[in-house]
């Protein structure tokens, strides 16, 4: 018999396994568009009755009405996150019934961590775990931001930005500084648009492209856009990016398509990640910034010496961070790192002595189940990253004041 998922306190993917459960089991419709459209609906109704429960006490015709009412109110304040009249398929019990998974569940709370995990959950499913990709846990993302540091009138992108987690710490970073998101999922680009709105900031700059696709690539293949176009379409003087922050796909079938046009795939097993991070790389202004989620086989397996040999040409490198094995659970358990460095104006053909920090983080936030850790005055989730901030910002002044 199929175990039922109860909703625990702090358990987002039970809450979320249980939400896809309710759609699938009394509805015909999908599972996404409607948790997606429920959820708009949940957040809605926190900011503007953030003391009351979501449907409460509400007769099961009403219910349809109070959510729709809810999505016409959200569309107005929040444009281009829902297609214009969109409107709950899902009739008055099931509603309730997924009313009650989220009884005393604040979406908008501890940086919308919970409403993160529901989404990561619901877009895995939906196929983006067949990509190896998963979004980036917020406390990672707080403090890799914090490291880099993005300041008032630079541009930053996130070229697979996922649900635009490194994009909203930019911006509360640095409130003043551009942002710039591109995925080429349409799913987590929705998904990117509804957290953004959430928290106040503009959608206009997420777009939908294949990030991988070259200038060289759209001249032999037709009219399709490259991310260059898409940018100096709004900024006609762009020359590149100063701050790159992001977590590529680390797996999917790119077959021959990039073979011919990335350096790193010649002669080589062409792999989604390797391209990401040579596609970083070009977008950078010289000097710019980088920060960028890689398996660790990329840092530390023989087989790749080649694609650090071609990284240190091209980029002076402050630090690696050793993520832990729990950090992407409970979605996959293999370990990443993330790779932090500055741009150097032309490539470095003879290697010289330089020191670069290595980190390896041993409280990584999570349990081996995927769920969030706390500290033991239940505040903050235990993790040890904040550590090493300090320190990779104080090595990225010397770095950038020699490159």
């Amino acid at each position: 018999m199929t175990r039922r998922h109860g909703f625990r306190r702090g358990d987002w993917e039970s809450a979320a396994v249980r939400l896809d459960e309710i759609i699938c089991a009394h509805s015909g419709e999908d599972p996404f568009e409607e948790a997606l459209k429920l959820l708009v609906a949940k957040l809605a109704h926190e900011m503007d009755a953030p003391a009351t429960v979501f449907l409460a006490r509400r007769r099961d015709d009403a219910a349809v009405g109070e959510v729709n009412r809810l999505l016409r109110a959200a569309g107005e304040r929040w444009r281009g996150v829902l297609e214009p009249g969109a409107a709950t398929r899902l009739n008055g019990p099931t509603l309730m019934r997924c009313a009650s998974v989220l009884d005393g569940v604040r979406l908008l709370e501890n940086d919308m961590v919970g409403l993160d995990a529901i989404f990561e959950f619901m877009v895995t499913k939906a196929a983006k775990g067949q990509k190896g990709q998963y979004f980036t846990p917020r406390h990672v993302i707080g403090e890799v931001v914090a490291m880099v540091r993005p300041a008032a009138g630079e541009c930053v992108v996130d070229p697979a930005c996922g649900s635009g987690g490194f994009l909203r710490h930019a911006l509360r970073q640095s409130p003043q500084c551009s942002v710039w998101g591109f995925d080429q999922d349409s799913r987590a680009l929705r998904v990117a648009r509804v957290m953004l709105a959430a928290s106040g900031q503009t959608t206009a700059r997420l777009m939908r492209v294949d990030s991988l696709r070259r200038p060289e690539r759209r001249r032999r293949a037709g009219p399709a856009s490259v991310l260059e176009d898409l940018m100096r379409a709004q900024e006609p003087e762009f020359r590149g990016f100063d701050v790159v922050l992001t977590n590529p796909p680390f797996a999917g079938d790119v077959g021959s398509e990039y073979a011919d046009s990335y350096e790193l795939a010649r002669g080589h097993t062409v792999e989604r990640d390797v391209l990401f991070l040579e596609r970083c790389v070009e977008i950078l202004k010289p000097q710019g910034r980088l920060a960028i989620v890689l398996p660790h086989n990329k840092v530390g397996a023989e087989r790749w010496a080649y694609l650090r040999s071609w990284l240190l040409e091209r980029v002076a490198l402050v630090a690696v961070l050793g993520l832990g094995r729990n950090t992407f659970r409970p979605h996959t358990s293999q370990k990443a790192c993330v790779v932090i460095g500055c741009k150097r104006p032309k490539p470095m053909r003879h290697f010289c002595d330089e020191e670069i920090l290595f980190f390896i983080s041993e409280r990584d936030g999570k349990d081996h189940r995927g769920r969030l850790v706390y500290a033991p005055d239940g505040g903050a989730i235990d993790h040890d990253l904040a550590q090493a901030t300090p320190l990779v910002r104080r090595r990225f002044e010397l770095v950038q004041g020699k490159v």
